[in-house]
This record gives C-alpha cells, structure tokens and sequence, in this order.
C-alpha cells in the first residue's frame, strides 16, 4: 500500500477522533452523572465523572478513517487489490465492526445509567458468534478468508474445510473476550489500567501494518490495522492514564472486533499468539486463579488478571504499559518471522 495512503489513514483519524471524543466527552458524562458540562476539568486529574462509551467515538473515528483511506487507494495509481472486491470486504469488516459496537453501547448504557446489569454474558458470547460466524463466511465468499491453516515448523498445510466457519468464529469470539479482559474485568473500571488496552491493541496494529506491508494480497488487513492504530492512537489523547475516558465495554468489544478480523484475514492466525502475547497472558492468568481459587476457594493472585496483580503489586500504569509494550515487541518479531516462513511456503 502507498505510504501515502497510510498517511491519510493516521492523519485523519488521529485529528478527528482526538476532536471527537473533546465533543462527546460531556454528553456521555451526563448519562453518568446527570449534569451537561462543556467543561471537562483538568487533563491530568480525574474527579470522578469520566464516562464510558469510549467505543462509540471510536466506531465514528473508524468509519472515517476507513473511507478517507479507500479514497486514497482509489486515487493512488498503485492500488494492489480489485477495488470493488476490497470495497465490499470492507462493508463486511465496517457491519461487523457497528454490531459488536452496537452490543458493547448497550451494556456501557446500563452500567452508566443503572438501569441494570445487561445482557448476561452466555447472551453476549452468543451474539459475538453469530456476527463472527457471519463475517467468517462473507470473508471466504470475496476471497479474503482461505480455509487452509498454515501449521509451523514445516508441517504444512491443513485444508479445515467447512469447519473452518465455526473454528474462525470461536477464534475470534475468544480474540474479543480477551480484549474485553485486558481492558478490565467485567467492565470494572478500578480493575484496569488506563489506556493498557487502547496502547496494546495499537503495537498490535502497527506490527500488522508493517508484517502485511510487503505483501500486495494483504491490503486489506494492512487496511485494517492502520484504521485501527488511527483509533488507538486518538483515544490516546483522552484515555491514557489519567482517563478522562473509558473505553468501556462498546471500546473494548470493538478493539476486540478489528483485533480478531486483522487476524483472520492475514490467513495466519496463528501469529495472534505472537503479537497477541500479553492479551494470551491476561487471559491465562485470570483462567488459571479462577481454576485455583475455585478448587481451594483461596486466590492465586492478587488480581483478576496479569496486568491487575501488578497494579495490587505497587505497579504504576506506565510502567505496566511500558513492560507490555516490550513484550508485544518481542511478539511482534515473532509475527514477522512467521509472515516470512508463511510467505516462502505459498506460491502467489
């Protein structure tokens, strides 16, 4: 992809979601505590009134990034892929991308306004099946999504066939919960780390970029990971500790969403344990103390998650961000070592 149509994906989101998300701030923060101030205090403090719905801005910062940047590629003379191909792809991703969102508004309304609990959870998994049983299927039908499964160490190729559907469905209804966990357990704002998730699902994007870059087939999830980082980068501005804004269950679902379809459509998923490495820790972590404490009834850890018991540890947020982000780093050199073996073993 020209760098210069990557330039506008950046650009364009990083000026107008950082907008945004100035505007909206004082609308969601008045769902939350039922006075409209245009005044949002003081950057670098937080007095209680930080609202959610961080996924919202985000979704809205999205859609104008992707279609600044299928702009670009339509103009761009180097333009690798078929562009109504592409287009369509990208409905998919962007419809895939406003259901998730639109299931994570819902429940960031609850919460905020308490009206209630929600959805039970059985409920939202089942709904994040459905849409990415759905998107799995559309992304086989315009030639994105390929069926075989490139295994390491040379074993080859593994054609999945039909089950292909419901394998890549649960991968990434695992790739949201994930992100879901890593943002803060069950949506509790106390048990995170401001801007842990947004910073981490961005090195992930940006490794993307860079590993999908010298291949022209992977326009899309380069595509992808761009608009993504983009929105990472401007809930930055607002959401990076202290938080003037949450991320919420509408951020951390639809940070799930663009995670799992960047990692589907490069046909390597596999890699998603590289790069993906401290959102595999966080998950590891929390199953294995729920397993502990559930056999002994003591915990294992002083926190829910990996990120959560070094915060109980005396951790601060940078520095549990910058240890993450050194890991993704190490992970993300794996994930390009993989493209390159994955890239010597098909024939294009």
């Amino acid at each position: 992809m020209d760098w210069k149509v990557q330039s506008v994906v950046m650009v364009t989101e990083l000026l107008v979601g950082s907008v945004l998300f100035r505007i909206f701030i004082p609308f969601f923060r008045r769902l939350k505590t039922g006075k409209f101030d245009l005044y949002i205090g003081d950057r670098f403090r937080q007095d209680g009134s930080e609202p959610k719905f961080g996924g919202v801005v985000m979704v809205l910062t999205a859609a104008v990034g992707l279609t600044a940047g299928v702009i670009a590629s339509g103009l761009s003379s180097e333009l690798e892929t078929n562009k109504k191909s592409a287009s369509l792809v990208y409905l998919v991703c962007a419809a895939a991308a406003l259901l998730i969102t639109a299931v994570g508004m819902l429940e960031d309304y609850n919460k905020e306004t308490k009206r209630g609990i929600g959805l039970k959870k059985r409920w939202i998994v089942s709904i994040e099946f459905v849409i990415c049983l759905g998107f799995s299927y559309m992304a086989k039908i315009y030639g994105t999504a390929d069926t075989k499964l490139l295994l390491p160490f040379h074993l080859g190729n593994i054609e999945l066939g039909f089950i292909f559907y419901p394998l890549t469905a649960v991968l990434m209804t695992v790739i949201i919960n994930l992100t879901q966990l890593h943002d803060c357990p069950s949506g509790v704002t106390e048990y995170g780390c401001d801007g842990l998730c947004a910073l981490t699902v961005m090195m992930f994007s940006l490794a993307g970029a860079f590993c999908c870059a010298p291949y022209p087939w992977l326009e899309v999830p380069q595509m992808l990971s761009l608009v993504t980082a983009g929105v990472c980068g401007a809930f930055l501005f607002w959401g990076l500790s202290p938080a003037k804004m949450y991320l919420g269950e509408s951020g951390s679902m639809l940070l799930g969403i663009m995670t799992a379809m960047i990692t589907v459509t490069t046909n390597l998923p596999i890699t998603f344990l590289c790069s993906g490495i401290v959102l595999v820790a966080d998950g590891v972590v929390t199953l294995t103390g729920h397993l502990v404490f559930k056999r002994t009834k003591k915990p294992l850890f002083k926190g829910f998650t990996l990120h959560g018991y070094l915060k109980n540890k005396g951790w601060s947020d940078y520095r549990i961000m910058g240890v993450f982000a050194i890991a993704t780093l190490v992970g993300a050199a794996g994930e390009f070592a993989y493209f390159s073996y994955g890239d010597s073993i098909f024939i294009r």
